[in-house]
């Protein structure tokens, strides 16, 4: 097995969370050549980290209509086909999972129960077996790679030290940020059902403020208009725009970062800047932060952890208890005095 293919396509977080078993397959293998195959926003975002021989980039969905999708996939499949010995598919859709199989080569895959679209483990040539679902995803993707005889790998990503863009150095040095040490409050997230409201923020910014640095974080413009009325309203600073590279050192040099479950709280984690996870329709215990510093707000009720991306009603996040989101941050704030990490 010296030509492997990584299938995780796409979620940023999701990303994230399979960089673990990358890391593992790399010390597994380390003489293999190891691509990673993703959509264009995870190209970019694996293009920040070490040991990935290649990444290379996935991009049906932007083609218009199905003859373009099938001439696109065509196309791909006659370039890559044969050359990989073996695939892992970690995203579990019978897209990812057909994508391997097209591929060609030896497929390894979840098992029906833990595929994300239980047909696509017909696509696989081996199935790991069942893996319990309320388990964390990192340690389920860990997991699959007991087909390729990697067994009791340690938890590690793949780092390296970061460094500010001139462009992000010099505003954190005009804005008198140089030294880190600012609180992240990200506005962001990727399904509607993992958003806080504008004035959930507001609150949480006020509770904060006074104290350290707070910096509002979003990613795209209707993120970024909350961002900015939240920030009018509460002294908070604004974050730039950022890549990906900015972005994981902005977060390592922060003290802690409050979030839903999205992209910021799995980096936070991953470059151990302790988070208060504020979770809605997902599981913390599945999806949620793994450094022991680091906490979790969450409204337990009937329909808790229904994963759904749209909600009529939201309660489970409009009846988050603000003042245990505030209390959390300042409890972490508090114990960074006497534990930097």
């Amino acid at each position: 097995m010296q030509r492997i293919a990584i299938i995780r396509l796409s979620s940023l977080g999701d990303i994230v969370h399979a960089l673990p078993a990358f890391q593992a397959l790399r010390k597994g293998f380390p003489e293999a050549r190891i691509t990673w195959i993703a959509e264009p926003a995870g190209a970019a975002l694996l293009g920040n980290f070490p040991g990935i021989d290649q990444v290379l980039v996935f991009d049906l969905k932007s083609r218009p209509g199905l003859a373009a999708k099938v001439m696109y996939l065509a196309c791909f499949i006659r370039r890559w086909r044969g050359q990989f010995d073996l695939s892992l598919d970690f995203q579990g859709l019978i897209k990812s999972a057909l994508l391997a199989f097209l591929l060609g080569g030896e497929r390894l895959g979840f098992c029906r129960r833990n595929a994300r679209e239980s047909s696509a483990a017909l696509f696989y040539s081996r199935r790991a077996p069942f893996f319990p679902e309320e388990r964390h995803v990192i340690h389920k993707n860990l997991h699959l790679l007991s087909l390729a005889g990697i067994t009791a790998a340690p938890l590690e990503y793949p780092l390296r030290d970061w460094a500010p863009s001139p462009r992000l150095a010099g505003i954190l040095e005009k804005e008198g940020l140089g030294r880190g040490g600012w609180i992240i409050l990200n506005v962001g997230g990727g399904w509607p059902s993992k958003l806080l409201s504008e004035a959930q923020w507001l609150q949480i910014a006020r509770g904060l403020a006074g104290g350290r640095p707070l910096v509002m974080l979003w990613g795209n413009e209707k993120e970024k208009a909350a961002a900015e009325a939240i920030a009018r309203q509460s002294g908070a600073r604004l974050a730039p725009f950022m890549d990906f590279g900015d972005l994981i050192f902005f977060i390592a040099r922060a003290r802690l970062v409050v979030s839903g479950d999205t992209l910021a709280l799995h980096l936070a984690d991953m470059v151990r800047t302790p988070a208060v996870g504020v979770f809605g329709p997902t599981s913390p215990g599945r999806n949620g932060p793994l450094l022991p510093a680091s906490l979790v707000v969450q409204r337990r009720l009937g329909c808790s952890c229904c994963y759904r991306r749209e909600c009529d009603t939201m309660n489970c996040l409009r009846g988050i208890a603000i003042e245990d989101v505030i209390a959390a941050a300042k409890k972490i704030d508090a114990q960074r005095d006497r534990n930097p990490y």
